[in-house]
């Protein structure tokens, strides 16, 4: 398949955490029919997807979904012109619907709207370039269209970090008690005894399993709401790990507390306060992981905010506004003092000094005149000009700045492909080291042989997962 019908899009993903999230979902792209290459990025929290023309985005979006992560999409309206039949509805939604990134697509003709879902990366304008070439006329009904997908992912981040500052609050108020008493008792001479007397062993238990139910049930749900379905599909990642370790650890700690028979003499032992210190170190770890990740896309996010919204362009002998999602290679642009050029062109008349520092470095305005090429981005100081857009969208310096810096936190090195490789076999490695300690311990341990067993079996899961 030659490169040149590759069709690239790029997918949000949301719910990634780590390597063998990466490696998941970069097979689960790869095996969609049509897809001739994925590439995720974890800080990035993005997939680049290469697509043949037989490639469907709304399957990947799927396979992304099955895999137990969420691609972001967002709903795009279109005014259309110039349909006169049911006919001219089919032919829109079928050239919207051929566009990489189009999920669906909903025309009516009575209105004169399309309704069109696109996946987070695609571009609005592609959509309008699609219902241009079927023979008819798109333009985008909400101007602020472009900043939709940075606003929703902002918002995601900042919903995704708001809750876990909130789940490491709780877990942290719940585990401090369990920690500091049991820690005590192993560590400070005389605490046993006091807390024997003053409280009681069994009323101390019961207090104890109250609070790792509610880190295990509250904040700790999210280890298993993922963790449980993927080891189900016998494809378990590192929240399989950590609900495992919490949950063997309170299980046998129940058991200990209210059916203690059932268990050997002496192996009546409670860990209550290990299945509560994993879920919050590994929620602190998430949270210091959210943060990085708000982080790495400041750049990007820096660089659009350099890019117009708006272009004042004369069409038919009048000035008028239109989005810069609008504006076409060969519209007549005017610039006002102390507006940011929407794209990139040559200068037709007028003059002024534009501040060039974004792409240049040079703090120095510099004289334009006509015949001179302008860049989309950078500022016009005090007069006033037209020029000709010569570069629009996709193609304008800015765009392809961007396009950049996002390639450059996109790529991967050698040695991380190799990484995503043997996550895929680690977490199982790991389970099956842990029950191998476990049938070890039972057979070879001394007594009691089941706590030892259960006690390093856990330990053998929590300490092979790095997001403790």
């Amino acid at each position: 398949m030659p490169q040149a019908r590759l069709q690239p899009i790029d997918i949000p993903v949301q719910g990634m955490t780590c390597a063998s999230c990466v490696g998941r979902v970069e097979r689960a792209i790869a095996a969609v029919p049509g897809v001739a290459a994925a590439n995720v990025n974890l800080a990035a929290e993005r997939a680049h997807v290469e697509l043949t023309p037989e490639g469907d985005a709304a399957a990947v979006a799927a396979a992304i979904r099955k895999a137990g992560y969420e691609p972001l999409d967002r709903q795009v309206e279109l005014k259309i012109v110039g349909m006169t039949c049911a006919s001219c509805v089919s032919r829109v939604e079928e050239a919207l619907r051929s566009v990489p990134g189009v999920l669906d697509a909903q025309v009516n003709l009575a209105t004169e709207r399309a309704q069109v879902r696109i996946l987070g990366g695609a571009d609005a304008s592609a959509l309008m370039a699609a219902v241009a070439a079927a023979g008819y006329q798109a333009e985008t009904v909400d101007p602020a269209d472009g900043t939709d997908l940075a606003e929703r992912e902002h918002a995601a981040r900042e919903g995704e970090i708001k809750a876990l500052k909130t789940s490491v609050a709780i877990a942290a108020a719940a585990t401090l008690p369990l920690f500091l008493v049991e820690m005590g008792r192993h560590f400070i001479p005389g605490v046993h005894h006091w807390l024997a007397m003053s409280v009681g062993e069994q009323p101390w238990r019961l207090a104890s399993f109250g609070l790792a139910a509610l880190v295990l049930l509250g904040p700790g749900r999210r280890f298993f709401s993922k963790g449980v379905p993927t080891l189900l599909r016998r494809a378990p990642d590192m929240n399989s790990l950590v609900a495992l370790g919490a949950s063997a650890a309170f299980a046998y700690s129940a058991v200990a507390t209210f059916a203690p028979a059932l268990l050997p003499a002496g192996a009546d032992h409670v860990y209550y306060e290990a299945a509560a210190v994993i879920v919050t170190l590994v929620l602190v770890g998430r949270l210091f992981e959210a943060q990085a990740k708000g982080r790495t896309g400041e750049a990007i996010k820096r660089l659009m905010t350099l890019q117009a919204k708006t272009a004042r362009i004369v069409r038919e002998g009048q000035e008028r506004e239109v989005p810069i999602a609008e504006v076409v290679a060969g519209d007549i642009v005017v610039v006002r003092p102390g507006e940011r050029l929407a794209v990139d062109g040559e200068v037709l008349d007028g003059a002024s000094f534009v501040d060039e520092s974004m792409i240049t470095g040079e703090p120095v305005p510099i004289e334009k005149r006509p015949g001179d090429a302008v860049v989309g981005g950078t500022v016009n100081k005090s007069g006033a000009f037209r020029f000709r857009a010569t570069k629009v969208g996709s193609q304008t310096m800015l765009a392809q700045i961007v396009r950049m810096v996002e390639a450059a936190q996109g790529s991967k090195l050698p040695i991380q492909a190799l990484v995503d490789k043997v996550t895929g076999w680690f977490v199982p490695a790991v389970i099956a080291a842990a029950l191998l300690t476990f049938a070890a311990w039972m057979i070879l341990g001394p007594s009691p042989a089941l706590a030892f067993a259960l006690v390093n079996a856990v330990a053998v899961l929590i300490i092979a997962c790095p997001c403790a």
